[in-house]
């Protein structure tokens, strides 16, 4: 069986796409992506989605972002923790007096030096570091969140093409199929005497210009079979086995606007990252301000045999210091006025992004609503369209058979036929990308809901 090696998903679809993250999975867990996917087999779109997430960029570039923003955490924690340093020296200390040559003096041995420092109050600026540093983590993780969401979104939009441009093709296939049969009908007349052959010319066009839309659209499906290849980062050129039928529209799929609004304001994960990169950076102007203030530190030392860069004693001593020190900062050039004004101009910027970020998802979310309802309606027409369509074809058919129509009015059937056959395709793929795209642009398409569209697919 051929099988090309295949990426498992990242952490984050055991718990969900959208929202439903948890951190400490993501920064103790690898991503797990050593098993194969079956190419020969059909591919269902989560095969498709777990393929493409495991090979994305974009999803590996935030992975890396929360594991550096973990360490930051770490980093933030450690400063309540105290500091110990040490030093051992080794010295030769040589004392000439050139008065007295023999006076000289030669002292060789050891010092060391052990210190602790603990900062035991600070006003909260670490507790302001630590807090900015979370928030930065959390949005570090929402904007992981994203960026599956936007791969989960982009392999949707080439899954339903390559669905889309199949059903094409089966449209042309029957195209081509009524063109042989309208053409054979017609030279079967011509040959008993009841068509002329210009009839028959008319025909063998009709039928040619089928056979070129035919290629056309196998094209078409090379091109969007090929894109499909490229986003789930399969190796180029190969083959994939897709489902000849997509699930039945109904009405029922079309939510309220105003619960998906509200809704993608809460849980969206763009959203969600924005507004933690805001929280964060307030944290950063509260620890600018705290760094101003004054900080107790208690210490304690032992120094054997004289103290750090000085020179070694010649009878051994030992000196043990405890203290507490008070740091009260009194000027330093405005460099703190500055630090703390470039921390709120930060935090004036994060909040305008926030607000940006919403304005521009709710208004794809808007967008993605109206084109569902728009396709629910196109498809509604596109069915009567084929109806009509097909009863037409019958009765041009049955009218040319029976010698009271030309050859033109049978043509004529037979394009509108396939036009319809065309349009209900479109029209079925726009409400499967649109319908699935609302999902992606909620923030709340995960993996279980993917594989639900994977079951048995009705036929329209």
């Amino acid at each position: 069986m051929r099988s090309i090696n295949h990426l498992w998903l990242r952490p984050i679809l055991a718990f969900g796409i959208g929202g439903a993250i948890q951190m400490g999975a993501l920064a103790e867990t690898p991503p797990d992506c050593t098993t194969t996917i079956d190419v020969q087999a059909l591919i269902t779109l989560s095969a498709a989605v777990d393929s493409a997430l495991c090979r994305d960029t974009r999803t590996a570039t935030t992975w890396v972002s929360i594991k550096a923003q973990k360490i930051q955490l770490a980093a933030a924690k450690a400063a309540y923790l105290p500091t110990v340093n040490a030093s051992l020296t080794a010295q030769s200390n040589t004392s000439q007096n050139a008065q007295s040559p023999g006076g000289n003096q030669r002292v060789t041995g050891y010092s060391s030096y052990l210190g602790l420092s603990w900062r035991l109050f600070d006003f909260g600026e670490r507790a302001a570091r630590e807090e900015m540093a979370e928030r930065l983590l959390t949005a570090a993780t929402s904007t992981y969140d994203d960026a599956v969401r936007r791969t989960v979104s982009d392999t949707i939009q080439a899954y339903f093409s390559a669905l889309q441009a199949s059903a094409t093709l089966g449209a042309r296939q029957q195209s081509v199929a009524l063109a042989q049969r309208t053409r054979d009908a017609v030279r079967d007349r011509e040959q008993k005497g009841a068509a002329s052959r210009a009839d028959t010319l008319q025909a063998e066009a009709s039928l040619a210009r089928a056979r070129l839309n035919l290629q056309r659209a196998k094209a078409e499906l090379d091109k969007a079979t090929a894109v499909l290849v490229q986003t789930m980062g399969v190796p180029a050129g190969t083959s994939l086995r897709l489902p000849d039928k997509s699930p039945t529209p109904s009405r029922a799929d079309l939510p309220d606007l105003g619960q998906l609004l509200d809704e993608a304001r809460a849980h969206h994960p763009a959203i969600l990252a924005a507004r933690y990169q805001r929280d964060a950076s307030q944290a950063g102007v509260a620890a600018a301000r705290a760094a101003g203030r004054p900080t107790i530190d208690f210490t304690a030392a032992n120094y054997r045999n004289g103290y750090p860069n000085q020179s070694v004693q010649a009878s051994r001593s030992s000196t043990f210091t405890v203290g507490a020190t008070i740091t009260i900062p009194l000027f330093d050039g405005d460099s703190r006025r500055n630090k703390i004004q470039e921390a709120q101009a930060q935090a004036e910027k994060s909040e305008l992004q926030v607000t940006d970020t919403e304005n521009r998802v709710l208004l794809e979310l808007v967008k993605t609503h109206a084109e569902l309802a728009a396709s629910l309606d196109n498809i509604d027409a596109a069915n009567q369209l084929l109806q009509a369509a097909q009863s037409a074809m019958d009765s041009a058919t049955n009218r040319y058979e029976r010698g009271v129509s030309d050859i033109l009015e049978l043509i004529s059937a037979q394009g509108t036929l396939v036009d319809a056959l065309d349009a209900r395709a479109q029209c079925e793929y726009q409400w499967n990308a649109a319908r699935l795209k609302l999902m992606s642009d909620l923030g709340e398409m995960n993996r279980d809901g993917i594989a639900a569209l994977d079951g048995p697919l009705p036929t329209p």
